[in-house]
C-alpha cells in the first residue's frame, strides 16, 4: 500500500466523522507518528510503499479513527504549550481553550511562589506553569488515581517538579490531610467539570463515547456545583490579593460572576476563547 492509497481510502472511510481536510491531518499524523512517514509525503512522494510490518497498526489507528476514538488516545500523546503530554483512556484530553487560560495566567502572574492545579487531569496546566515559573511550588490534586498517575508521569517527562494529591474538589481542602498552607497560594486554577447532562446530544462520539464523564458533566440543576467548591477552596487557600483563574460553560459567565462576587471575590474578568465564546475567568481574592 502506498501513502496515497493509505490517505486516499482512510479520508473516504472517516467523512462521516470528518470534514476532508481534518481527516488528510489526522492520517497524516498516523503515518507520521507509527512510520515515521511526514505529513507532507502525500504530496511530494505519493507513491511511497509503507513497509509491510507497519500496515497492521496503522489499519487498526485507521479502525479506530473510524468508530470516533480520539486521535490522541490513538498515539498516546499530545502537545500543551510546547510540552509533550501523554494520554490514555480515563484522563481528559488538553483543549486548546485551556491552553489559552494557561498564557492568560502567565500574563498576569508575575513571579509567583504557589500555585495549585486543581481538577489537574493530566496534569497539562500544572506542567505547563511549572515550566513558565521555575521558582514556584507547583501542586496539583484530582480525585482521580488514574488520572493523578499519568500526570505524574508526564511531570517526569517535562523535567518539573510537581506535588499531585489525591483529593475531591467537593470536600473543602481542610478535610484532608495534605500540606496545602491555608492563605498561601498566589494563584488556584482549575478546568472543572461545566458541561450541562442535557448538552449530551450536541457532542461528537470522540468526546461522549470516549473521554471520562466525570471530568466533563454536572448535573442540569446544579450548574455551579463545582464553582461553589473552587470559590470555598480558593478562598480557604488564596492569599489576600491571590488569583482565582477557571474556565466554564459559555452559557454561565453572568452566573458564575455572581457566585464569586457573593465570595468576596474582586477585579473579575471574563474572557473569551479563540471562537469568540466567554469561557474564562480570572479574579483577586478580597
Amino acid at each position: 500500500m502506498t501513502v496515497k492509497e493509505y490517505r486516499d481510502k482512510g479520508v473516504e472511510m472517516l467523512l462521516p466523522l470528518y470534514k476532508k481536510e481534518e481527516a488528510k491531518a489526522l492520517l497524516g499524523m498516523i503515518l507520521d507518528t507509527f512510520c515515521q512517514i511526514p505529513p507532507h509525503s502525500y504530496y511530494t512522494a505519493p507513491d511511497c510503499s509503507i513497509p509491510l510490518d507497519f500496515l497492521p497498526c496503522i489499519q487498526k489507528a485507521l479502525d479506530d479513527l473510524c468508530r470516533a476514538r480520539p486521535i490522541q488516545y490513538i498515539l498516546g500523546k499530545t502537545t500543551f504549550e510546547g510540552c509533550n503530554i501523554h494520554v490514555r483512556e480515563g484522563v481528559l484530553i488538553p483543549r486548546p481553550e485551556t491552553a489559552e487560560l494557561v498564557r492568560w495566567a502567565r500574563e498576569v502572574l508575575e513571579s509567583p511562589q504557589i500555585i495549585l492545579d486543581l481538577c489537574t487531569g493530566s496534569g497539562a496546566i500544572a506542567i505547563a506553569l511549572a515550566k513558565a515559573f521555575p521558582q514556584a511550588k507547583v501542586y496539583g490534586v484530582d480525585i482521580s488515581e488514574h488520572a493523578l498517575e499519568v500526570a505524574y508521569e508526564n511531570s517526569l517527562l517535562n523535567k518539573v517538579e510537581i506535588s499531585f494529591f489525591k483529593a475531591d474538589l467537593l470536600h473543602a481542602p481542610n478535610t484532608y490531610d495534605i500540606p496545602l498552607l491555608p492563605h498561601s497560594f498566589d494563584l488556584v486554577i482549575c478546568n472543572p467539570p461545566y458541561i450541562c447532562l442535557s448538552e449530551k446530544r450536541y457532542m461528537h462520539p470522540k468526546v461522549l463515547d470516549y473521554e471520562p464523564h466525570l471530568a466533563l458533566f454536572v448535573p442540569d440543576d446544579e450548574p455551579l456545583l463545582y464553582y461553589r467548591a473552587l470559590a470555598c477552596w480558593s478562598t480557604i487557600l488564596l492569599k489576600e490579593g491571590g488569583i482565582l483563574m477557571a474556565e466554564f460553560n459559555e452559557q454561565m459567565g453572568k452566573e458564575v460572576e455572581k457566585l464569586l462576587i457573593s465570595n468576596n471575590f474582586s477585579s473579575i474578568e471574563i474572557r473569551k476563547d479563540i471562537n469568540g465564546k466567554p469561557r474564562m475567568v480570572a479574579a483577586v481574592k478580597g
